[in-house]
């Protein structure tokens, strides 16, 4: 009995979604080279062949079979870099972009996008240089989408999680410096995309609550409450959907201030009420204590006890 190999893998799944070569390999690798991986002559690169993972929608799980041990060590330090990103923790970070560095002599571009997205990010939010951060993030979405200029190339690619991960940064930092419009075209544009692809569900059901969230961020700044509103209800009922909690309570906050912006008090007492107990329970007393002050303030209501 044949091997059912990586190629075939990659080669059914490829042909399943509908995608031809050189949509699927565009910036990660050549199409001559896919075709090989197909074809069985060439074994691809972890980062690649997880590249091809993520725009196929297959789960990672199924990489660390093929996988060599100084690979496996790669994956571990990026895990890590990943995780300390989550928690701002800059120390460890740049520890790790120094590790990182020093292993990725002659590796290709995937591996180094995502060491210049967690540069960027360490100039954004631990040195406050928003603007080198948004050059440096737009170097790193240029190396597997040459001449990335916005939301057209997003409609016509397909993408990896860590080019969606750098894109909405680069949505949030156009945001930051006051350009919420070309913002929101960004979010909404990867929004479109990870509702009409094929996406491995455990990777959105991570990404696609926070998408949800920055998106109605910005579209409270710009007053488009009613969009707001209704968007934080789609991604309340995600996240119960999948159970991803984490960003539960911040949607609910998010619709009780488009509520109150709506003059609709009383919905917005009962979900800010709603997140002040889900804050609570994960014991986040600051946080407990802006919205119940904001609530008061900007909104004369009184929340909790």
């Amino acid at each position: 009995m044949a091997n059912y190999t990586i190629g075939d893998m990659i080669f059914e799944t490829r042909m399943a979604r509908g995608y031809s070569q050189e949509e699927l390999s565009f910036g990660i690798c050549s199409t001559s080279s896919l075709s090989r991986i197909e074809n069985n002559t060439q074994v691809p690169g972890r980062k690649i062949f997880e590249g091809l993972l993520q725009r196929l929608g297959v789960s990672e799980s199924i990489y660390s079979v093929f996988v060599s041990r100084e690979e496996m060590e790669l994956y571990r330090l990026k895990q890590e870099l990943v995780w300390k990103l989550e928690d701002f923790n800059f120390e460890r970070i740049e520890v790790l972009i120094q590790e990182l560095e020093k292993r990725l002599t002659g590796r290709n571009e995937l591996e180094r996008q995502y060491l210049l997205f967690a540069k960027a990010s360490v100039l954004w939010c631990s040195q406050k240089k928003p603007q080198e951060a948004l050059e440096m993030l737009l170097s790193a979405i240029r190396m597997t989408i040459p001449g990335f200029r916005g939301t057209e190339d997003i409609r016509k690619q397909l993408l990896t999680f860590d080019e969606i991960t750098i894109l909405n940064s680069i949505a949030l930092l156009y945001a930051e410096m006051e350009e919420r419009i070309r913002a929101l075209e960004l979010l909404f544009a990867l929004r479109e995309y990870m509702e009409a692809h094929v996406i491995d569900e455990e990777a959105k059901a991570r990404k696609y609550p926070m998408l949800l969230y920055n998106i109605t961020v910005n579209l409270g700044a710009e007053k488009r409450y009613e969009e707001a509103f209704e968007l934080c209800g789609s991604g309340i009922e995600f996240c119960i959907k999948h159970n991803k909690l984490a960003v539960l309570p911040f949607l609910i906050n998010n619709k009780a201030c488009a509520a109150a912006e709506l003059k609709r008090f009383e919905e917005a007492r009962r979900f800010f009420a709603q997140a002040v107990v889900l804050f609570e329970i994960c014991q986040k007393e600051t946080i407990v204590e802006q919205i119940k002050t904001e609530a008061k303030e900007r909104y004369n209501l009184e929340v909790g006890i």
